[in-house]
């Protein structure tokens, strides 16, 4: 069949034009999920996530052309007992004919994948492990070449697929190997613009992820596609073939590596015709995060709040150390030396809390029945219906030869009518604002992702320590700490104080779940209580 030219040349990165080249767009979305039984034998295997991964992604081609009239965008999705053999050439042959030159033509594919001696194939709903060349889709026959053909000059393709499960099951190990890209190099034309996109490489598997309830690949290319991925887009906000190429080649194989248990790699390749880039969709620059809400992206399940302080000093200067009764300074971290500074720290909280018990019913006119103290070994509380104050003491974890004593203030629902007497009360005994928490959504490495993309338009500045599992996020005298191993979220503002610290805190909108007395109310729904599904170990190849 006569072909319209091979272009040799590499394609390069070039300025995007201000106008995209089609005004008309059809795209065809196949998921194969569960296989065909055949009346002997076993089906293929079936496809984690495969009908959330094609619906999702017709779903997103509907949005990001939604500036298009209603008429001009035409999406079609096949699934399962839909996508016989039979079935998918019919609507390739009548699609592909029925296009235009103005016509953006998309196929995206999730099942099965492979290249046997016809050349490339992708699996149907009655495709049969025995018979395999005879009961899948070419792509040569079926859609590089009647594109070639067809009077559209602009396609792309989205496989997500692999052949690594079908090597034991097939009668010749030389029948079925991986996708072959040089098959689909030779459509490549500068007549004609063709992107072929496809999971994996030759010899690896694409994993799906039950933490994502996507293939892995998918994942990111919808996170691409719906403009939710910066790094892949041009300074003037399109996203590109070779943007798009790029983002995926990182972002693959960087989550296989840190959240997967796997032994596999999973690198996707990206075959793009034509010198100049391919602009697939433009993402308006999105409205101006105010300062004070720009850390609300960062969902975490709170389960309490409270201000803190914390006092450090020298064993040695405690009353009851001796050196008669022969004391000595410890040098290492221990459960007796901890035992041992809130023994000789007992008078000195019990003397603390009875102040506080005191002031307490002064400034609250209070009686006592409605202040409850408790003291116990060298810590104790106070309970009152606006807060509730406790006090620990032990050896600090950061020098065996010192004390610490943290002090902590939990306000209750309607602490706001007593705000001149918790003042009163405590004055500047605080320096942070805590929020503990049960999760949060983002790994370490993609809250470090987030802080520095808030970085990028806040200003400020990040620092982490992975070995902590620590990040800071610092502005305007105002620090964040995130510390993902204890679960906790520290808020500092460079001073001590007490109301003003919640004040001052209240006017960040975080991404917290559960409504507290201490923050500004949450604007997210509460997360669900479950923890996440946990990362598969078997994942199984498409």
């Amino acid at each position: 069949m006569p072909k319209r030219g091979v272009s040799g040349a590499q394609p390069t990165e070039v300025d995007a034009r201000p106008e995209r080249r089609f005004t008309r767009v059809t795209a065809l979305v196949v998921a194969i999920e569960n296989y065909r039984k055949p009346p002997k034998g076993e089906p293929l295997p079936s496809v984690d996530f495969a009908h959330a991964d094609g619906d999702a992604f017709a779903d997103v081609i509907k949005r990001i052309y939604a500036d298009l009239p209603d008429e001009d965008v035409s999406v079609h999705v096949l699934k399962d007992t839909d996508a016989s053999l039979t079935a998918l050439r019919d609507d390739l042959k009548y699609t592909i004919k029925t296009l235009a030159d103005d016509e953006l033509f998309i196929f995206y594919y999730a099942g099965h994948g492979f290249h046997g001696a016809g050349g490339n194939r992708l699996s149907t709903y009655d495709t049969n492990r025995h018979t395999v060349e005879d009961t899948s889709l070419s792509m040569r026959d079926d859609l590089l070449e009647p594109l070639m053909d067809s009077e559209c000059r602009q396609a792309l393709v989205f496989v997500d697929a692999c052949a690594e499960r079908f090597s034991g099951v097939v009668r010749s190990r030389d029948v079925i190997t991986n996708l072959d890209a040089d098959e689909v190099r030779e459509f490549l034309d500068s007549g004609w613009y063709l992107g072929v996109f496809l999971s994996c490489s030759p010899g690896e598997k694409s994993y799906p992820a039950a933490t994502l309830k996507h293939g892995i690949w998918t994942h990111f290319l919808l996170e691409a596609m719906e403009g939710r991925a910066p790094k892949a887009l041009t300074r003037d906000r399109w996203l590109t073939d070779f943007g798009l190429r790029d983002y995926l080649q990182k972002e693959v194989p960087g989550f296989i590596t840190r959240q997967m248990q796997v032994r596999g790699t999973q690198t996707p390749q990206a075959i793009l015709s034509g010198s100049s880039s391919f602009q697939i969709r433009h993402i308006p620059k999105p409205p101006t995060v105010p300062a004070d809400a720009a850390l609300a992206g960062i969902s975490l399940r709170n389960n309490s709040e409270f201000l803190e302080g914390t006092e450090t000093g020298e064993i040695r200067r405690l009353p009851g150390f001796t050196r008669t009764k022969k004391h000595t300074v410890p040098t290492e971290i221990s459960e007796s030396v901890e035992s041992w500074c809130q023994r000789l720290l007992t008078e000195r909280v019990a003397e603390e809390l009875q102040e506080l018990y005191e002031s307490a019913r002064k400034a609250l006119n209070a009686r006592r029945k409605d202040v409850q103290k408790a003291g116990d070994g060298g810590g104790g509380d106070l309970d009152t219906a606006a807060f509730r104050y406790s006090i620990e003491t032990g050896q600090n974890p950061d020098d065996p030869a010192e004390y610490i004593i943290r002090r902590r203030l939990e306000l209750r629902d309607g602490w706001d009518a007593h705000r001149a007497a918790i003042d009163e009360i405590f004055g500047n005994e605080f320096d942070r604002l805590v929020i503990e928490f049960e999760r949060m959504d983002d790994t370490f490495d993609a809250l470090v992702e987030k802080l520095e993309d808030i970085q990028e338009s806040q200003g400020g500045e990040v620092h982490d320590d992975d070995r902590t599992k620590r990040a800071t996020y610092d502005r305007d005298g105002v620090t964040f700490t995130f510390d993902l191993s204890k679960r906790r979220l520290e808020i500092s503002f460079g001073r001590s104080g007490t109301l003003e610290l919640v004040d001052a805190a209240q006017k960040f909108q975080l991404g917290t779940s559960r409504a507290s007395p201490m923050l500004a109310a949450p604007t997210r729904q509460a997360v669900s209580a479950s923890s996440p599904a946990p990362v598969r170990r078997d994942a199984r190849g498409r």
